[in-house]
């Protein structure tokens, strides 16, 4: 078949390139002929593209003029000239609906919307993008509940996914050596990986390590995150220094719009006694995966997809929402469960709620994996053990053919 992809370029270090670009090869793979329109690559078209670090794209990429985001004027054009059989859209529902494409004819090709939910309630409207999709496919059990509960809307559900062999834990020596490479030897490694922006609530993130640096003195935070990214919220040195990390806190060297090679990405999970998430909320959290696929415990929001990756695996603690206690989503109908939890959320854009996580629970959960290495390890085998069951994307591609063929 003739598949179309758009999310975002392959150029980019985001969760939607990382498994639009993972899905494009699997399909290539089985045959199918690819046209990968890229947003936010404003080059000219290409038929294949090698980045610096060796990564290579085996079909055709498009870009698009910046005034044409998300290619809302020219996709359906573009559908009809490659009379593209399949469809496929990894990005969030609130981008396509700004932009119009309620309006977009995408004939001739058949639908498919591989969509995120990363708070309470949907983005105000955006359900009518969905409706418009032939086929709405949840990355989440999280976001599938919530469709159904809040608009009675029924989804398809298939994960995020990695290569397991990929990321993989190493030995102990192996770990020793990238600990030496950061300065790390020694230290209780607190790992973080993500954007540097609004909706990760990385001021929690300090103020937790604020509050557990004095019960650990080794402990060290390391953050593979842009400290200069132009989406931050907050001025993350100007915080390191207000709360007496100065010393604290190792940074990855990696930017906004260059990430790491897959190796690489390896090398510095490996290098995290733990990992730590102090989110909003996620679509569903693809570096909470990697970080189980290195067998390191994790620690995240108990809000969103929390439940279903970490806490249902047994791969590491949830962190209560402040002023709530530790609620399963899942025993609750969404309606009911997001009053519950009002005391722990506040509204974002969209009038999508945003979960607080409490700074004093998440130093509680830091305290309790610091001091029963026997926890870390038997967490972290779980964690891996759910990524080769669950989430390894030989797995997470058959159920997309199966989807596509059917």
């Amino acid at each position: 078949m003739k598949i179309a992809i758009l999310s975002d370029s392959p150029t980019i270090p985001t969760g939607y390139r990382n498994q639009a670009t993972q899905l494009a090869r699997h399909l290539k793979k089985q045959g199918h002929e690819i046209h990968y329109f890229a947003n936010a690559y404003h080059g000219s078209d290409v038929d294949s593209l090698t980045l610096s670090g060796g990564e290579t794209f085996d079909y055709k990429i498009y870009g698009h003029d910046v005034q044409d985001a998300y290619f809302h004027k020219t996709i359906s054009q573009h559908l009809k000239n490659i009379q593209a059989d399949r469809f496929i859209i990894l990005l969030d529902t609130f981008m396509l609906m700004q932009v119009g494409f309620l309006n977009i004819d995408t004939a001739p090709a058949k639908t498919y919307f591989w969509f995120p939910s990363d708070g309470g309630a949907f983005p105000k409207g955006c359900e009518a993008i969905l409706k418009k999709i032939d086929v709405p496919v949840s990355m989440a059990r999280y976001g599938q509940k919530q469709l159904k509960d809040l608009h009675n809307i029924e989804t398809e559900h298939i994960p995020h996914g990695l290569d397991s062999k990929g990321f993989t834990p190493l030995s102990d020596d192996e770990k020793l050596q990238i600990k030496k490479q950061f300065g790390l030897e020694g230290k209780f490694v607190i790992g973080v990986v993500a954007r540097n922006q609004p909706r990760k609530f990385l001021d929690r993130t300090i103020k937790i390590m604020h509050l557990f640096k004095d019960k650990a003195p080794n402990a060290v935070l390391f953050l593979h995150m842009d400290p200069n990214d132009a989406a931050q919220a907050c001025d993350l040195r100007s915080l390191m220094i207000k709360y007496g990390l100065e010393n604290r806190v190792v940074f990855t060297g990696m930017t906004a719009f260059k990430g790491f090679p897959q190796k690489d990405m390896n090398r510095l999970y490996n290098a995290m006694d733990c990992f730590l998430l102090s989110t909003s909320g996620e679509g569903f959290g693809v570096p909470i995966i990697e970080a189980m696929s290195c067998e390191v415990p994790v620690i995240a929001t108990s809000y969103t997809t929390t439940a279903e990756l970490v806490e249902e695996n047994k791969c590491g603690l949830g962190i209560k929402l402040s002023g709530v206690p530790h609620l399963n989503l899942y025993d609750y109908k969404t309606q009911e469960y997001d009053r519950l939890v009002l005391d722990g959320t506040m509204l974002g854009s969209w009038e999508v709620e945003r979960g607080i996580c409490s700074v004093y629970d998440g130093c509680v959960c830091l305290e309790k994996i610091y001091n029963d290495p026997e926890l870390r390890k038997h967490m972290g085998k779980n964690g891996r053990k759910a990524v080769l069951e669950k989430y390894d994307f030989e797995l997470v591609g058959k159920q997309w053919e199966k989807l596509i063929n059917g």
